[in-house]
């Protein structure tokens, strides 16, 4: 996490919250990511009555500007660098190591109105399965 602010690792409390912003490894998701460096993931469905909870990815280099969402940096919420918020890239999160600082580090809470935004574009996705990631 050297790329991240001082600041940035910790929260109160270990439950992510839709808007939510996490650094999260490969290791802390159901899915097999190819990405071996942690992903900067916002929350986007608690999902209270299971064991994950889900994150839509954001890529500073795999973007499709036809479907994903531009993305400014904001350091001051652990985003380093220009990307795109993508539901082409979600994932599943194991509640366990929400707040864990090796492998799902909470950076930051998306403030309005940049979280509706990004909240809005994962609920407006197209449902097909091949498209989304899901």
């Amino acid at each position: 996490m050297s790329d991240l602010p001082a600041s940035i690792g910790t929260m109160s409390g270990s439950t992510a919250q839709r808007g939510d912003v996490y650094n999260v490894a490969r290791d802390a998701t159901l899915e097999a990511d190819r990405k071996a460096s942690p992903r900067r993931m916002v929350c986007v469905a608690e999902q209270p009555t299971d064991y994950v909870w889900k994150a839509m990815a954001r890529t500073t280099t795999a973007f499709d500007p036809a479907v994903d969402l531009q993305s400014h940096a904001r350091p001051d919420l652990g985003l380093t660098e220009e990307g795109w918020w993508s539901y082409r890239f979600l994932r599943s999160v194991k509640k366990r190591w929400t707040g864990d600082l090796s492998l799902c580090a909470f950076l930051a809470s998306l403030p309005e109105p940049l979280r509706t935004q990004v909240l809005d574009h994962y609920k407006n996705r197209p449902r097909d399965a091949a498209v989304n990631g899901a």
